[in-house]
């Protein structure tokens, strides 16, 4: 009896280790990408585009933030971390860069203020400029946009402009930059900071120290405002995930960062 109920148990185990072996097989075509709602929607372009001849392969994209981006590629829970600000210290992955990206300071249309002083967006998002007559616009109430905490945007702001400075209080929070869009044009009183992909007729972008965000000035660098757009890729990476960082470099990958408004050669 004793023979027979190690026999059993013996091929109860043998079973789960087949079982388990399968599910790691099936998963093993599996490419986790987490990060930065900013390269988020890029992402998803270019994985669309992967796929249509590639459909063997199952990626998946989602947000959460460059710091997110950073935690998941660390712990080795994310294949490719999607992060949209400067890493300052050294990490066990490595990073790719899809480009560079300018950062839109935003108005309403009809606000009839074109242009800013780095000095003068300090003041308006730490509190000391709270008027838009005080930098030449109408008698209005400056209303604050930001992204939370965490955002690669709001770190690439507070580090070229607010120079450590703690935005003000008041500042209204928004988890995305479609959202600051859509509000920016709704209020003829705000300010805001999204990417350069979001700008259309329903927002205006204003100059800073005299230069106005284009491609130009970014790859020149006279623009101040912009950041990397960075892939992070976790050590001994799946061959899925070197297929997919490698085609990034096809010209069907180009043609989407483009579109964009992703600016490469910097």
């Amino acid at each position: 009896m004793k023979s027979n109920n190690k026999y059993i148990i013996f091929s109860l185990i043998l079973a789960l280790g087949f079982i388990m072996l399968i599910q790691s097989n099936a998963n093993s075509g599996e490419v986790n990408i987490i990060g930065s709602s900013s390269i988020q929607p890029i992402c998803e372009d270019l994985v669309e585009e992967y796929k249509k001849n590639r459909s063997e392969t199952e990626i998946t994209v989602q947000g959460g933030g460059s710091n997110m981006a950073i935690k998941c590629v660390s712990a080795d829970v994310a294949d490719i971390g999607m992060c949209s600000k400067q890493l300052d210290n050294e990490y066990n992955f490595t990073e790719y860069e899809l480009g560079r990206e300018g950062i839109v300071v935003a108005v309403h249309p009809s606000n009839n203020v074109s242009d800013l002083s780095a000095d003068e967006l300090k003041g308006i998002f730490d509190g000391n400029i709270t008027n838009w007559n005080q930098v030449g616009g109408e008698n209005k109430s400056i209303n604050v946009y930001v992204r939370e905490e965490g955002s690669g945007t709001l770190d690439a702001f507070k580090t070229t402009i607010m120079n450590q400075t703690p935005i003000l209080n008041d500042a209204i929070v928004f988890n995305s930059q479609g959202s600051i869009k859509q509000a920016i044009g709704q209020d003829t009183s705000s300010i805001g900071i999204v990417s350069l992909s979001y700008l259309d007729d329903d927002i205006n972008a204003l100059s800073v120290d005299g230069v106005y965000p284009t491609e130009k000035s970014i790859v020149n660098g006279t623009y101040l405002l912009q950041r990397p757009f960075l892939l992070l890729i976790k050590n001994n990476p799946s061959k899925e995930t070197l297929d997919f960082i490698n085609w990034i470099n096809s010209s069907e990958a180009s043609d989407i960062l483009d579109e964009n408004k992703i600016i490469r050669g910097v």
